[in-house]
C-alpha cells in the first residue's frame, strides 16, 4: 500500500496531524501500537482531569455549610472513580476512532518502524507489513522518567501511568517531584482524604512557572494541608514495618517520611529509541526540527514531545501536527506554534501565556504589570475561591502575557492568547464589555491597571 503521509503515533499530535493531512486531500495512514489517543487521553490529561473534577466536587462538599447546605459529607469511592475515568476515556477514544474513519485515515494497529524516508514497517499481531509513503511524521510522544532511586521498583511505588491504571487507595502518599504532574495528583488525593507530602529538588513548586505563581500555590497547599519539602533530594525508598519509607536529604541532613504509596513524578522523556535506521540531528534525546517540523532527514517530520524546543503539552502537539500537515501539503498554517498557554489543573486552576516576569527580569525586558486579587471578584467570593490575575504589557501597552490563578483560568487564558497573537494593546482589550458577575471581568480590571502605570 502506498500513502502520501504515514504518521507513527496516535496521540493528540498524531491523530490531529492525520486528520489535517486527510483534509488536504492527502492519502494518509496512522500507525499506533497501543490505544488511540496516546498518553493524554488514556494515561494522562483526561483521566487526571476526571479525578480532579471529582476532587473539586468533594472540596465543595467538605465546606458545604458555608454555602448553606446542612450535613455536607462526602468521601471518595475509588471503585466509582475508576469506573468514571474508564467511561470518559472510552467515550473519547471512540470519538477519535470515528473521526479518523470519517476522514478516511487508514489505521494500522502495531509498532511502526522507519526503514527509509519512503518506507515504514508495521509489526502487528498478524505479522509485519511494509507501507510506502512520500512523507513520514513521527509522533511517538513520551513516557515517565524514573530516576535511579534505590527502591523505585518496590510494590506501592508508581509512575503517573501506573497510578492512573490502578488508582490505589492510600492513607499517606509521598509524591517525588513538584512539577505539574506532582501538584495535580497532590490536589486530587488531598481531596480524597489522603495525607500528601511533595518532595521537590528545586527551591519551589512548579519550577518552570513564575516565582509568584509558585509562591501562591505553595501558600494554598499549606492552607489545605498539603506538605511540600523543597530543596530536597530523595536518597532511597524502603519497605519498613509493612509500609514504605522515603528518605530525602535536606540541608545535609537525612529525614524520612512514611507512606502507603509513592508517586514518582519527575518528568517525562521522549520515546525516540529505534525509530530511525539513519542518523538524525538530536538534542537532549529529541529530534531537532526546522520551522516546518522537518528533521534533518528530508521527508521525515517530528512533532510533540519528541520535537526539540517545544513544550510537552497535548495542545502544543496538536498545533505542531497541524503545522506539519500544512507544510507537507504545501499550505500555510495560521497557528502561532510558539504561543502555547500552560495550564495546571489545581483548585483553582493556574494558566499562563506569553512572557513571564522572571524571564523579563532575567533578559532586561521592560514590562508593565497590573494585578487584581480575586478576593474582590464577586463570582470568586461567592464560590469561596481565592487567587489573582496579572497582565503584562510593553511601553506602548501591547499585551505581552498574563498569569491567572483563579477558577476557570484554563478557559480564560485564550482571551489573552488572542490579544497577543493579534498584537492588541490594552486599549483594544478594554473595548470588550465583560459580564458581571463573572471571573472574566477581573481581566478587564487588571488591564485597566496597566493604564495607570
Amino acid at each position: 500500500m502506498k500513502y502520501d503521509v504515514i504518521i507513527i503515533g496516535g496521540g493528540p499530535g498524531g491523530y490531529v496531524c492525520a486528520v489535517s493531512c486527510a483534509g488536504y486531500g492527502l492519502k494518509t495512514a496512522l500507525v499506533e501500537k497501543r490505544e488511540l489517543g496516546g498518553t493524554c487521553l488514556n494515561r494522562g490529561c483526561i483521566p487526571t482531569k476526571t479525578l480532579l473534577f471529582t476532587a473539586g466536587l468533594l472540596e465543595n462538599l467538605h465546606k458545604s455549610s458555608l454555602f448553606g447546605i446542612k450535613d455536607g459529607k462526602g468521601e471518595a469511592d475509588f471503585d466509582g472513580l475508576r469506573k468514571r475515568s474508564a467511561e470518559v476515556v472510552s467515550s473519547l477514544r471512540s470519538g477519535v476512532s470515528k473521526l479518523l474513519k470519517q476522514h478516511k485515515v487508514d489505521v494500522y494497529h502495531g509498532t511502526g518502524k522507519v526503514l527509509s524516508p519512503s518506507l515504514v514497517e508495521v509489526e502487528g499481531e498478524e505479522g509485519k507489513e511494509q507501507l510506502e509513503t512520500g512523507h513520514i511524521v513521527l509522533a511517538t510522544g513520551g513516557a515517565p522518567s524514573v530516576p535511579p532511586i534505590p527502591g523505585n521498583n518496590l510494590p506501592g511505588v508508581y509512575t503517573s501511568d501506573s497510578l492512573l491504571e490502578k488508582l490505589p487507595e492510600a492513607r499517606r502518599l509521598v509524591i517525588i517531584g513538584g512539577g505539574v504532574i506532582g501538584v495535580e495528583f497532590a490536589e486530587a488525593y488531598r481531596a480524597f482524604g489522603t495525607d500528601v507530602t511533595i518532595v521537590e529538588m528545586m527551591p519551589r513548586l512548579l519550577p518552570p512557572f513564575d516565582t509568584d505563581l509558585s509562591r501562591h500555590l505553595a501558600a494554598l497547599f499549606r492552607k489545605k494541608g498539603i506538605k511540600a519539602v523543597t530543596k530536597a533530594g530523595v536518597k532511597k525508598i524502603e519497605e519498613k514495618e509493612g509500609a514504605l519509607s522515603v528518605t530525602y536529604e535536606l540541608s545535609g541532613k537525612e529525614e524520612s517520611i512514611p507512606a502507603d504509596a509513592v508517586l514518582i513524578a519527575t518528568g517525562r522523556h521522549a520515546e525516540t529509541k529505534g525509530l530511525l535506521p539513519m542518523e538524525a540531528d538530536m538534542e537532549r534525546g529529541c529530534f531537532k526540527v526546522n520551522d516546518r517540523f522537518e528533521t534533518s532527514v528530508p521527508g521525515i517530520y517530528a512533532i510533540g514531545d519528541i520535537a526539540y524546543g517545544g513544550i510537552q503539552l497535548a495542545h502544543a502537539a496538536e498545533a505542531e501536527g497541524k503545522a506539519a500537515a500544512a507544510a507537507i501539503a504545501g499550505k500555510t498554517c495560521p497557528i502561532d506554534v510558539d504561543l502555547v498557554p500552560q495550564c495546571v489543573y489545581t483548585i483553582p486552576e493556574i494558566a499562563a501565556v506569553g512572557i513571564s516576569e522572571d524571564k523579563a527580569k532575567k533578559e532586561g525586558i521592560f514590562l508593565k504589570a497590573s494585578r487584581v486579587v480575586m478576593g474582590s471578584n464577586a463570582k470568586s467570593l461567592i464560590a469561596d475561591e481565592t487567587g489573582y490575575m496579572k497582565i503584562f504589557a510593553d511601553e506602548e501597552n501591547h499585551i505581552l502575557g498574563a498569569q491567572l490563578l483563579c477558577t476557570g483560568a484554563d478557559n480564560l487564558i485564550s482571551e489573552v492568547s488572542l490579544a497577543i497573537a493579534n498584537h492588541l494593546t490594552i486599549e483594544d482589550f478594554l473595548k470588550v464589555i465583560r459580564p458581571h458577575p463573572s471571573v472574566e471581568e477581573s481581566l478587564g480590571e487588571a488591564a485597566e491597571g496597566i493604564l495607570l502605570k
